[in-house]
């Protein structure tokens, strides 16, 4: 009995390993094809003179759905959209504003040039190497988003709204909703018609107008930031979050084929469509995004206590969270490994022996050689995917307390609005 059991199950993997090959196979060949009528090359200029241009612009589908229902000055109706933005639910309530349910209609529609097999084969991209991604996010991404100065001062603003002003709580839960959300948007089918990474970027784009609103009645000082949550600082994040972790992923001796590198950009771009970007910033190709996330990066990166701040919150943030597999200083050597000096000198990481960083470095690519050799079999990659995806859930649930991720909004700034409209 217990024979014929393993045989089944033997016979079982055995098939749905064969239809994994065929099928993954069957979807390269077909973004090759797409690929290689591609022009691949950097052809962008991404000026100072545009991206300033950029500064002074920000989302008016999503800031006029939030300025509409404001206006109304029903208590039950600003309430109600909290809710449904905040809600851990794909699907928006039967009682929703019609204003939130135009906005979510209008949001759904991807571009025309958007490709599903480019966006299949990116989202297996990210699958195949999530554990490594969600590595890079928080010690790569995440920190050179605090390196531009201006940008700084929104997460900055945004995070002293919070009743728990200093408690870790509410930044773990930040870095935890940041995760998930490019998990949603990056496993297989996160992007199609409500899909959970589709819905998720419509909820993101709501909360930008949602914040830009506030700080606009807060007598934010656009002379001196400009717009919060502008355009440059939207296409400077999306480019941390794709082009920067493709770099990142060559720091760590991961070397994608360039159609893999070309699906994994589509994909953000795509979801750049979706959270807002003006067509004329999303980037045309992968080489074109590094290009621009240099740009972007060159034209705001400026020291500044707030990205200090935020660089401090997020070491304290790992050292709590990774404290059983990693020391204090490993975080300050995998930091400075992967931002390198002269962005980790600016946000006033602390110093550490370059020997320690160098170990550190030898002992992730022997680690990420590893993987990378299992991946490049296909029956064992099918494998390598469902651990991937499970130990990423696994470690964004142990980021916080809270059980649910709902792209928190701080209850301060829910009670501002409140009070401000009674």
């Amino acid at each position: 009995m217990v024979n014929i059991l393993l045989l089944s199950v033997l016979v079982i993997f055995l098939l749905f390993s064969l239809a994994f090959v065929i099928k993954s196979k069957a979807l390269k060949k077909r973004a090759l094809k797409k690929v290689s009528a591609m022009n691949t090359k950097a052809s962008e200029n991404w000026t100072v003179d545009f991206l300033e241009k950029k500064r002074k612009l920000t989302d008016d589908l999503a800031d006029s759905t939030v300025a509409k229902i404001m206006a109304k000055n029903e208590v039950a109706q600003i309430n109600h959209l909290f809710g449904m933005i905040t809600r851990d639910s794909d699907h928006l309530p039967a009682d929703a504003p019609a204003e939130i349910k135009e906005y979510f209609s209008k949001t759904a529609i991807l571009p025309d040039w958007a490709d599903q097999d480019l966006i299949d084969l990116g989202q297996q991209v990210y699958i195949r190497h999530g554990i490594w991604i969600s590595l890079l996010l928080s010690n790569k991404s995440l920190p050179e988003c605090y390196a531009c100065a201006k940008g700084a001062e929104v997460l900055h603003r945004t995070a002293r709204l919070d009743e728990q002003h200093g408690s870790m709580d509410t930044f773990s839960r930040r870095i935890a909703e940041t995760a998930q959300f490019v998990v949603f948007a990056m496993s297989p089918g996160g992007l199609s018609p409500n899909g959970r990474g589709l819905v998720a970027a419509q909820k993101v784009r709501l909360i930008h107008a949602v914040i830009r609103y506030h700080l606009r009645k807060q007598n934010w000082d656009a002379s001196q930031y400009d717009e919060p949550i502008n355009q440059e600082d939207m296409a400077g994040t999306l480019m941390s979050f794709s082009a920067l972790i493709l770099e990142g992923m060559e720091q760590l001796g991961i070397v994608l084929e360039p159609v893999e590198k070309e699906a994994y950009i589509h994909c953000w771009r795509v979801i750049g469509h979706i959270i807002g970007l003006h067509d004329d910033i999303i980037p045309a190709n992968s080489a074109d995004a590094l290009k621009l996330g240099y740009s972007i990066l060159d034209h705001q990166i400026a020291h500044s206590e707030q990205g200090s701040a935020l660089m401090r919150a997020l070491l304290e943030f790992q050292n709590r969270n990774a404290k059983a597999i990693m020391s204090s200083e490993s975080n300050i050597a995998m930091i400075r490994m992967m931002m390198g000096s002269r962005i980790s000198d600016l946000l006033d990481v602390p110093k550490i022996e370059q020997s320690k960083i160098d170990k550190l470095n030898l002992k992730i690519k022997r680690i990420a050689n590893v993987m990378e050799k299992v991946d490049h079999s296909l029956v064992l990659a099918m494998l390598l995917q469902f651990f991937t995806k499970h130990m990423s859930l696994y470690m964004i649930s142990h980021m916080t307390k809270s059980k649910i991720i709902n792209f928190y909004i701080p209850r301060s700034l829910r009670s501002d609005w409140t009070s401000s409209n009674r």
